[in-house]
């Protein structure tokens, strides 16, 4: 397992100095509560004044042939919520929400170069589908990604939540120094009973739709419908045999 060296002072990232924020290196931990806090909760709340409205016919309809369990509804709206900003963020050639923001800010922002750097990454985020590996410590998580099989370091800051191991998720990564993540909001969580037969079908249905798909975010909403469909199915079957 993948030891972090927290102690690498040479390789910090600083707020004002950081031009390209790196995901390996770290960074002090007043500055990660900064963006994890009050960058955060900013940013997002300016994500939502500017997309909400837009999005929601999009979700609405996504939802309208993908029931899912009611208390599993709420995640599934913010991950589609984000979906559809990313996705739009990734075909707007003129001035996509993050540049928007740091434009807004730029005030505010012009001795703190390390905030626009961060918010980049934001932009290059394309939500994937993760097996929990095992659980790190109370509230780190090691996830693997189920394409390229590559494992990550995860925290999150939901004390609430509780995924076992095998448990198959999906969501987007952001990253946060020291080559760890946090989800921008929280993942979705399979149905545990259901993880393994959804795998087997999103690896069968990623190679088909993997040529004729030239958009990464465009193949996960194929992928994400099939896995739905696919547990929607499983419990409803389930549900008649109890």
């Amino acid at each position: 397992m993948r030891t972090h060296n927290t102690n690498v002072v040479e390789f910090a990232q600083t707020v004002s100095c950081t031009k390209k924020f790196r995901h390996d290196y770290p960074i002090p931990e007043p500055l990660k509560k900064l963006l994890l806090i009050d960058i955060y909760h900013d940013f997002t709340g300016f994500v939502l004044s500017q997309y909400l409205s837009e999005a929601q016919p999009f979700i609405d309809e996504f939802l309208s042939f993908h029931p899912t369990q009611s208390n599993k509804k709420f995640s599934l709206e913010k991950n589609l919520f984000w979906w559809y900003v990313l996705y739009q963020n990734s075909v707007n050639d003129e001035m996509n929400v993050i540049d928007q923001y740091v434009l807004e800010n730029k005030m505010k922002y012009r001795k703190k170069q390390i905030i626009p750097a961060w918010l980049n990454e934001w932009g290059k985020a394309v939500p994937k589908f993760y097996l929990i590996r095992n659980k790190h410590d109370q509230q780190k998580y090691i996830i693997e990604d189920i394409l390229n099989r590559k494992e990550v370091e995860v925290s999150l800051n939901n004390e609430d939540f509780y995924f076992h191991e095998g448990a198959l998720v999906a969501g987007i990564l952001i990253p946060i120094g020291n080559s760890v993540y946090f989800p921008v909001v929280d993942f979705y969580n399979f149905t545990y009973e259901t993880s393994v037969e959804i795998l087997t079908h999103i690896l069968f249905y990623y190679k088909n739709y993997y040529d004729t798909t030239t958009s990464a975010y465009q193949l996960f909403l194929h992928l994400f419908s099939a896995a739905l469909q696919i547990e929607n199915q499983i419990i409803e079957k389930t549900n008649e045999q109890a």
